[in-house]
């Protein structure tokens, strides 16, 4: 499949669940689970991070203008998700992009794009809502029609982000 082609057809993708193991490293702590982020349209979502028990760590939802975050039994609400999640659990993960770069797709505030021989996204530069610096680079993709992005890790001044997808639902 021709880049461009490759790239309409994510972008068409306003709808997806992905499954995945997700470890997260920051200077207070370490997080290991299982992430389900569930895409409704190009705007809302619904995830969720449980530990290894099935513990939810947090759970997200982001409807058109308004963020609801549960954590430790307590719902909160915001009109960022990122930040509120900073604010409470201490560390960010870079979420108003992430159903696009989920996708292999760069979003608008992405810069210094690589790209590898067969044309697929292999790493950019986002700047989240809290104003953190990552860079993403994608480590391997699915042998299918998209070649959808199987392994990824983000990585910041003082926390890595390692997503490793065990499956991909349209």
């Amino acid at each position: 499949m021709a880049p461009a082609q490759r790239q309409q057809q994510l972008s068409a993708m306003q709808q997806f669940t992905v499954q995945a193991s997700m470890g997260l490293k920051s200077p207070a702590e370490s997080v290991t689970g299982n992430l389900r982020w569930q895409q409704f349209n190009e705007a809302d979502y619904q995830a969720r991070l449980a530990n290894m028990l099935g513990i939810s760590l947090f759970e997200l939802r982001q409807q058109t203008d308004l963020t609801e975050l549960q954590v430790r039994g307590e719902r909160y609400q915001a009109a960022d998700a990122s930040s509120l999640l900073w604010q409470l659990v201490g560390w960010s993960i870079p979420l108003h992009d992430m159903a696009l770069w989920l996708r292999g797709l760069p979003g608008d505030s992405a810069t210094e794009l690589q790209y590898d021989n067969a044309g697929r996204l292999v790493s950019f530069v986002l700047t989240d809502s809290t104003g953190i610096r990552w860079q993403l680079s994608y480590r391997s993709f699915f042998d299918d029609a998209l070649s959808l992005p199987r392994q990824l890790q983000l990585q910041s001044d003082d926390t890595q982000i390692r997503l490793i997808i065990r499956s991909w639902q349209p």
